[in-house]
């Protein structure tokens, strides 16, 4: 658990939000949070950083009630499962985080990661096919990211 815990820490769009904007590398996602949301999203970190998880759970789908549309909580959410080790879901959540992120192409850097967490996730449920194919979708948007 804590290689995995370590890989979703340099995954988490951590981005459980500090400021309107979201940095990792080079790369900057822009958000629209609501000051609620956002102190949701810190209070969530504080207690994902102290691996209670379930009460980040509790804490981002309260902040997914409010911006139901916002991806970031979504993968934000499947990291928190995906250290849980509850795979299925974990997958699930990062999908939904894609379908949403999908319909903004400045979001690609999110959708990779969701590809990544799900690729972990099938990688938790033993799962080689579905490994496999989310590791080509990750892959290929990389590809596309940077051409």
């Amino acid at each position: 658990m804590n290689l995995l815990k370590i890989l979703f820490k340099s995954l988490l769009v951590l981005t459980l939000i500090t400021g309107n904007v979201l940095a990792n590398s080079s790369y900057l996602i822009r958000t629209d949070a609501t000051d609620a949301v956002k102190s949701l999203l810190n209070t969530a970190k504080e207690h994902y950083e102290k691996e209670e998880f379930e009460q980040a759970a509790a804490i981002l789908e309260r902040a997914i009630r409010i911006k139901p549309k916002h991806p970031i909580l979504w993968h934000n959410l499947a990291g928190v499962r995906l250290a849980q080790g509850d795979w299925e879901r974990a997958a699930s959540l990062a999908s939904k985080s894609n379908a949403i992120a999908t319909k903004s192409r400045n979001l690609k850097e999110l959708r990779i990661r969701n590809w990544v967490v799900i690729t972990l996730a099938c990688e938790g449920m033993k799962n080689e096919e579905c490994t496999k194919e989310a590791r080509i979708q990750a892959q290929n948007l990389a590809k596309s990211l940077a051409n």
